[in-house]
């Protein structure tokens, strides 16, 4: 089945395939095709697959750590969901509810976020110190799999 991949077993073979865990390098050497637009207040990013071909657009609003993250969470969608458009990476409507696509997707941007810091500051820090230090939301603390 396409959706049975562990989303920080795949963060973590990509981040050793390619010696790397910045999500702008990751996203060339996958050869994906990143944009900016104007998304609106909602809408952090969204990815297309059209033709065999991954097109990242990031929200042009979203100040740099988010925009970060959200390149990490669409190279999630294009590694675990491999095939399929996902329309957009959004603000949560406030119920707290993320379908599993997503939270996939959140877990592997995460690991991804992880790889800036040593093993010794993941372990030292908590998650919420380690949010700050990414420039995120503390609601993404959820994320964090130590």
């Amino acid at each position: 089945m396409a959706f049975e991949k562990d989303a920080i077993e795949e963060a973590q073979k990509l981040m050793d395939k390619f010696h790397t865990s910045d999500p702008y390098e990751l996203a060339r050497k996958c050869g994906y095709i990143v944009l900016y637009a104007d998304l609106g207040d909602v809408n952090f990013a969204q990815r297309d697959y059209f033709k065999r071909i991954d097109v990242i657009t990031l929200n042009s609003r979203s100040d740099e750590n988010l925009q970060r993250y959200s390149l990490a969470h669409e190279i999630g969608h294009a590694i675990l969901h491999h095939g399929f458009s996902t329309a957009f990476f959004r603000r949560s409507s406030g119920c707290g509810m993320v379908n599993w696509a997503e939270r996939d997707a959140n877990e592997f941007a995460m690991q991804i976020m992880l790889g800036q810091f040593t093993d010794d500051d993941v372990d030292q820090m908590t998650k919420y110190d380690l949010i700050e230090a990414m420039g995120l939301n503390e609601n993404l603390a959820e994320y964090i799999i130590k």
